[in-house]
């Protein structure tokens, strides 16, 4: 009987350690409070360094696997590879195996489910969500009218999210429409889960698992992917991580054969800018994740490699510059950079303290935990000779780790409980991976239990997954009459009246100003509804139709340029504001004095107040 060996855990103990006192310091852990632009938010409020959670969260993570790594360097000084043997590891070929026509056809399956449950849906009729729906509403329809992507538009999350989806859909679907609009929500959305199935599907591969096991690895990993999505992202829009994934796509394929798959590179390089453009929060990450995949390219000597992806760059980004034209192109630059700078100032929320009491804290904490572990895993991977895992592999998961790593700024940026989860998203799967790995490199035949993976039964598991999937989906209430109505069911929902989706309360106030601004080519709000533009059908005055993404002092005087300029009669200000306990007036109060100057009350409307421009 095999005796514990307390040397063998002493690594983990010390970071376990280290970890436990980085939290008890983590509110410690703080930079002098700077904010020269006068951003209001919960930062502000609290006198909070917009970088103290990164800083916390850089400790937390790499103090720890610095002293598992010192630890176990010193306890297995013989038994761990040199930095030169690491840099210079020839990769494993693995071996040839027959083609595992199987797998396609449970890939095959999944798709089926997946297609299913998109035409048995039962589509979403709620009422407007004025504040986040009308972004993309009134971005696609500023775009309509102005004929400008930047120069006319302020944009907060990126090209594709806030004016071209929306878009797309009214040029699908013939019909400017809300109903329109949310359909393409979920074709997006499903569009995603098939993205993120073909990922399973390529990543099963890189372990060089026999067919059998191969296919639970597929099958199980699928099914997480779908079960995390559908229900820790439900109230999310799931298909912003499709480029992040396709990245991740590309990579397997080009680090696994690396001698064919040279294309792979190329498209690497393209998601530079196209990530950006589809969202800018996930493109940056995959934008810093690029720095160190090059790097590694570069020890690893792979000269065309790095060529062809440097060369996917360049011409992504002179395309688009040909494209967009140099007055666009600069705006996009502005509007980016400056939206990268004060986000966090001025909608940050403050990341709970690990293991304590605070909101939100457990699920922080498991967050960061697993972070940590799949960075010492990772860590440990590399150093250890007795790992048989090809190096290929193991830059595949160490690229993964650090797309993941940056991911998590989401959570550290805004830290309620959906972003957190979104931030994390990366490293759960990464996780649920290296799980999967580990329990199938267990010799099961010593248990007797090498039938778990035989076809039968691996069949069986199919049929669970539909059984758990169609209990957990609760976007359908009749499925199979939803499928067979569902040509009937799209035709009448993209035609359905924008009124219907509006509260009565909101409908009287927006048919009210229907009339007041009849001859108006633009109006501008100075509240936090972006959808009022949409709803009129009117431009925006100003390029700053989503108020609520205004920071700086910078901001709010090209505001008030625009709005000299422009000289708009009718301006519409909130009694109180929506969602968001800061209101405008507080927030930017150069411009609250500019209209106190330059407009007069007009009338009130339920929440709404109207200013009229004054002589």
């Amino acid at each position: 009987m095999n005796r514990f060996n307390i040397k063998n855990h002493i690594p983990l103990i010390i970071s376990t350690i280290v970890m436990l006192l980085i939290s008890l310091i983590w509110d410690k852990i703080s930079l002098p409070f700077n904010n020269p632009d006068e951003i209001v938010g919960e930062y502000s409020k609290l006198s909070h360094h917009q970088f103290n959670d990164t800083l916390r969260f850089l400790l937390f993570i790499l103090l720890p696997i610095f002293s598992y790594l010192t630890s176990y360097i010193l306890l297995y000084k013989n038994k761990i590879k040199t930095i030169k043997e690491i840099i210079y590891e020839k990769n494993i070929k693995y071996v040839n195996k027959e083609k595992n026509g199987e797998k396609y056809i449970f890939l095959l399956i999944f798709f089926v489910i997946i297609l299913f449950d998109f035409f048995s849906l039962d589509l979403p009729q709620y009422k407007l969500d004025v504040f986040h729906e009308g972004q993309l509403l009134s971005g696609a329809l500023n775009y309509s009218l102005k004929d400008k992507l930047w120069i006319g538009s302020y944009l907060n999350t990126g090209l594709f999210y806030d004016i071209l989806n929306t878009k797309i859909a009214w040029f699908i679907f013939n019909n400017d429409s809300i109903g329109s609009y949310r359909l393409f929500q979920l074709i997006l959305n499903y569009i995603f889960y098939f993205i993120i199935i073909l990922f399973g599907f390529s990543v099963s591969r890189i372990f060089n698992l026999n067919k059998n096991k191969e296919n639970f690895f597929f099958i199980i990993l699928s099914s997480f992917f779908l079960f995390f999505y559908i229900i820790s992202y439900s109230n999310f829009p799931n298909y912003r991580d499709i480029f992040s994934i396709i990245f991740l796509i590309c990579l397997v394929n080009a680090l696994l054969k690396d001698d064919k798959q040279f294309l792979n590179y190329f498209v690497i390089g393209t998601l530079s800018i196209l990530s950006l453009l589809w969202s800018l929060d996930r493109g940056l990450f995959l934008n810093a994740t690029l720095i160190p995949l090059i790097f590694i390219l570069i020890l690893k000597k792979k000269v065309f490699e790095i060529l062809l992806l440097i060369f996917g760059i360049i011409v992504s980004w002179v395309l688009f510059f040909l494209f967009v034209g140099f007055d666009e192109f600069n705006a996009f630059l502005n509007n980016s950079l400056n939206i990268l700078n004060y986000n966090e100032l001025w909608n940050g929320l403050i990341h709970p303290q690990p293991f304590s009491d605070e909101k939100n804290s457990t699920r922080a904490t498991k967050a960061l935990i697993i972070i940590l572990l799949n960075g010492i895993i990772i860590t440990k991977y590399f150093f250890d000779r007795t790992n048989s895992l090809s190096v290929n592999t193991k830059i595949l998961l160490l690229i993964f780790y650090i797309l993941g790593f940056f991911y998590y700024k989401i959570g550290l940026s805004r830290s309620d409980g959906g972003h957190i989860v979104i931030g994390s998203s990366i490293n759960y799967i990464l996780f649920v991976i290296i799980l999967l790995n580990s329990l199938l490199k267990i010799d099961y035949s010593k248990y007797n239990l090498n039938f778990v993976f035989k076809k039968k039964f691996v069949i069986s598991y199919i049929f669970l997954i539909i059984f758990v999937f169609y209990n957990n989906n609760e976007t359908k209430s009749n499925t199979f009459k939803n499928f067979f109505t569902f040509g009937s069911r799209i035709n009448n929902f993209i035609s359905m009246k924008d009124d219907l989706f509006l509260e009565n309360d909101y409908l009287n106030f927006i048919n009210q100003m229907k009339l007041i601004t009849y001859d108006s080519k633009c109006i501008q709000n100075f509240n936090y509804d972006p959808s009022i533009f949409y709803l009129l059908k009117k431009e925006s005055c100003t390029k700053y139709y989503y108020t609520f993404i205004m920071a700086s002092q910078k901001d709010q005087k090209n505001f008030i340029y625009e709005l000299e300029t422009t000289k708009p009669e009718i301006l519409l200000t909130n009694l109180s504001p929506l969602i968001y306990e800061f209101p405008p007036e507080l927030r930017f109060p150069i411009i609250n004095n500019f209209l106190k100057e330059n407009y007069d009350n007009f009338k009130v409307i339920k929440n709404y107040k109207i200013l009229l421009i004054n002589n």
